[in-house]
């Protein structure tokens, strides 16, 4: 599933200081230049770059060789932003240690940290096969995009065991392997004891709620709407946008998603089906209160996933067909979400495609009132 790397032109946060059109200072300062992007050949540490991958919210992943071991091969994220070196290096410094104790097939621990020769933070991460999910999740069909989801909390269960919490997720950190299950890699995780930074690397933050952008430690509430969020990712290929999110850069999406991709997984469902999920994803983002913790929210999933038939059109989950004649069955109405409190407000709105639908259906019934009038007067 690894795809030749492909670099997109507005890859760089246009509002980011340190990008392109940033300032290295206020007013009529100089224009600092962005930050060199290693090529091939060049030296991470002891490690060094063999190919250039992909593009990620976080920045650009590649495929390292190990200088001293040429057999020992890994992934270097490379992060877009300077200003993330703080939460890469600090954190790898202190949690390091017990990110590598923690077993689980799907979960690729960090090996090291440091500078590029340019200045930019990278996190070196265990070898594997496969691309970004976002940038490959909208090729599954809905319910395997959900699914994924409880992938990710069950793994956060057993990491909740072993005394390991969510302290960011980072979109770009989700990698979907060649047979299609979901690898976590990188610094997500950190010890409840850890004593590292609370800062957030940048593409996590669109993720992150109220308190946790503010500084405050990780809890469940922060848990719960970050996955809250991913849900809403995988099922609409963006985010609702929030107040000021424009302003400070807040919702830019992982390179390759499009709420597009969506909409054909999204007409196959049946117009219960829809306010249902519509139900469901209002909920799941708004920030930790309907949900208080993620087995509420995984067991909500679960039900929406077990009350959807296999088969709502003539192939499988797949989206690519309208719905069969006839009534299906559909989820229960969830009930409403309790009175919203004073820490964010909730802004989502109903997702791209049923807006797409609904002008799909004016122009449809538009079409076919020409046609009967063209055979009117024909006869």
């Amino acid at each position: 599933m690894t795809e030749p790397f492909a670099p997109h032109a507005d890859a760089r946060d246009p509002h980011d200081p340190t990008g392109p059109h940033g300032f290295a200072g206020s007013g009529d300062g100089p224009v600092r230049a962005p930050a060199a992007l290693p090529v091939v050949g060049d030296r991470l540490g002891v490690w060094r770059v063999s190919a250039a991958l992909f593009d990620c919210g976080s920045g650009t992943w590649y495929r390292v060789e190990h200088g001293m071991a040429a057999a020992q091969t890994g992934l270097a994220l490379v992060y877009r932003h300077e200003s993330d070196a703080q939460a890469v290096l600090m954190r790898f410094a202190e949690d390091s240690d017990a990110l590598s104790r923690f077993t689980h097939p799907a979960y690729g621990a960090p090996l090291d940290s440091g500078l590029s020769p340019s200045g930019l933070p990278y996190l070196i991460v265990p070898a594997m096969d496969g691309a970004p999910l976002l940038r490959v999740a909208m090729a599954l069909p809905l319910k395997r995009r959900m699914q994924l989801l409880l992938d990710l909390i069950e793994m956060l269960d057993l990491a909740h065991e072993q005394g390991l919490v969510l302290h960011e997720l980072d979109p770009g950190t989700l990698w979907l392997s060649p047979a299609q299950q979901l690898h976590w890699l990188g610094q997500g995780l950190a010890p409840t004891d850890s004593q590292a930074p609370v800062a957030l690397v940048r593409a996590a933050e669109p993720l992150a709620a109220t308190r946790q952008r503010a500084g405050a430690r990780p809890d469940a509430h922060g848990e719960t709407y970050a996955l809250g969020r991913l849900l809403g990712l995988l099922v609409n290929g963006r985010l609702p946008r929030r107040e000021g999110a424009e302003d400070l850069g807040l919702d830019e999406v992982e390179p390759g998603t499009t709420p597009v991709a969506s909409l054909q997984s999204w007409l196959s469902l049946t117009a219960a089906q829809r306010e249902s999920l519509d139900q469901l994803l209002d909920r799941a983002m708004m920030d930790g209160r309907s949900f208080t913790d993620r087995q509420l929210l995984a067991q909500a999933v679960r039900d929406w996933i077990d009350a959807v038939p296999a088969v709502t059109s003539g192939t499988s989950d797949a989206g690519g067909s309208a719905p069969a004649a006839g009534p299906a069955s559909a989820p229960a109405p969830l009930p409403p979400p309790p009175p919203l409190e004073d820490d964010e407000p909730s802004t989502t709105t109903l997702p791209a495609a049923s807006i797409a639908e609904r002008i799909a259906g004016i122009a449809l019934v538009l079409a076919l009132a020409g046609v009967v009038l063209w055979m009117l007067l024909r006869s």
